[in-house]
């Protein structure tokens, strides 16, 4: 009886127990009461990152418009998760290249590191790249 109580006890002290997973914490932006979230060397870094792709793609269409990233980064500096964005120069919701383009930028700003924070919070992160004449003119 007592080994049946004890397991029973442990059993349920597995099931109740949560996993610490820091991507399941609360998101607050970047910007947000002193968190200041950026990339180590900021807008320089975003260029180096996205300067392959910038130069390669010379043919997007639609031909102008905006693709926005939004990366979620742990409070220790790793990435959660990504959602993109795509609007035309209408602000209508669209697909560059057929969403082609996005998945090549998706997996660019997944390999970023060095992220960094004046708090430990997770926060939301936004890489903005603005199309224009069928190129990436700017990354912000």
């Amino acid at each position: 009886m007592k080994k049946l109580f004890a397991f029973i006890t442990i059993l349920s002290l597995f099931g109740f127990s949560q996993e610490n997973n820091e991507c399941n914490e609360r998101t607050i932006p970047y910007w947000w009461n002193g968190v200041n979230s950026r990339i180590e060397g900021e807008k320089p870094s975003l260029r180096k990152a996205f300067k392959n792709i910038q130069n390669s793609e010379t043919e997007i269409t639609p031909k102008n418009g905006f693709i926005t990233l939004r990366l979620n980064i742990t409070k220790t500096g790793k990435f959660c998760d990504i959602e993109t964005f795509q609007i035309d120069e209408n602000y209508e919701k669209t697909e560059f290249n057929n969403g082609k383009l996005a998945k090549k930028i998706e997996q660019i700003a997944i390999k970023i590191k060095d992220w960094k924070r004046d708090k430990d919070y997770k926060t939301y992160n936004l890489i903005r790249l603005k199309i224009k004449d069928g190129k990436i003119e700017e990354i912000f």
